[in-house]
């Protein structure tokens, strides 16, 4: 396996094209062996937020970078200001408890972690620059923000002298989410993986492997809101191809899904193993290209990706 790196607009060095989720990082102990793995197999990127864990995972992160940061530090995206707290006024407030968990001065990507839209854009425009400025943040942007949305922020920050959003994280996958996972959640579509990659917008795709539908394990046995969102005929219809393209290639059926997100190339797609064990399985999408006529058959209507 061969880590891949991409770029993303405002983070000064490339980052690993596969980002580890911290969501489930409650204990220092099960985190550690961990994030060893993935930065001894070339992962970068780190995903994180202040509401993960009520700010357990934020700490524990800390914890493992004061203890253990690699010779290269990882590039680490945060969020914040996620409802009820979801304000402009919330950013400056939670940013500040964010880089003291994590023990750091500056945080190379931070997102809002949902969009009030009776917010006006150029409002949280103008409160993320102010971060910028300060020294506190490099690039920024949204999660389970519209496109429409991004565009109007990004025309914003840009007629004002200011950098715009540098990613998203919404959702994609090889299954399509039939409802939200959590109130506010947005799905990116195709047309909007087109939209990020002609305007160097990248995106950090959330519950990437959908929650582990294409796993081997009965989805019955798994997480209930797995089955509540991804469980549908279409999405089995979709399992079924990447099962047989999986059998044709020698690899895991979860591997192909994850490199179907990989094929996209402004796509970050975030990973949330428990263990290294499931973290040396999902990396092994690494070693899988998609060419089109392949991305054709997992969709199974034509598109090529």
């Amino acid at each position: 396996m061969t880590m891949k790196y991409g770029k993303i607009a405002g983070v000064d060095r490339e980052v690993s094209r596969i980002t580890l989720g911290t969501s489930g990082m409650r204990t220092y102990e099960k985190a550690a062996p961990l994030l060893e793995h993935f930065f001894g197999q070339g992962g970068n990127l780190l995903d994180t937020a202040f509401a993960y864990g009520g700010g357990v995972c934020e700490e524990v992160l800390g914890t493992w970078l004061a203890r253990n940061t690699p010779d290269e530090p990882p590039v680490i995206i945060a969020k914040g200001a996620h409802p009820p707290k979801c304000a402009p006024e919330t950013i400056t407030e939670e940013l500040s408890i964010s880089l003291e968990r994590l023990g750091v001065q500056c945080v190379d990507v931070y997102l809002l972690h949902r969009d009030d839209e009776q917010v006006p854009v150029g409002e949280w425009v103008d409160a993320l620059e102010a971060e910028v400025r300060a020294g506190r943040i490099g690039a920024y942007g949204g999660s389970n923000w519209r496109r429409a949305r991004v565009e109007e922020a990004t025309a914003y920050a840009r007629s004002t002298g200011g950098q715009g959003f540098a990613a998203v994280s919404n959702h994609f996958a090889l299954a399509e989410m039939a409802e939200p996972l959590y109130p506010g959640c947005i799905a990116a579509d195709e047309d909007d993986l087109a939209w990020f990659a002609r305007n160097d917008v990248a995106l950090i795709p959330w519950s990437s492997q959908a929650r582990g539908f294409f796993s081997s394990v009965d989805p019955g046995l798994l997480d209930p809101n797995m089955v509540r969102c991804w469980d549908t005929p279409a999405n089995r219809g979709r399992r079924e191809r990447a099962q047989r393209l999986a059998a044709r290639l020698g690899v895991e059926t979860i591997n192909v899904a994850l490199a179907y997100v990989l094929a996209h190339q402004a796509a970050f797609p975030i990973i949330g193993p428990r263990d290294p064990a499931e973290a040396a399985i999902a990396l092994g999408a690494l070693n899988i290209e998609l060419d089109a006529a392949a991305l054709a058959e997992l969709n199974g209507d034509g598109r090529l990706g």
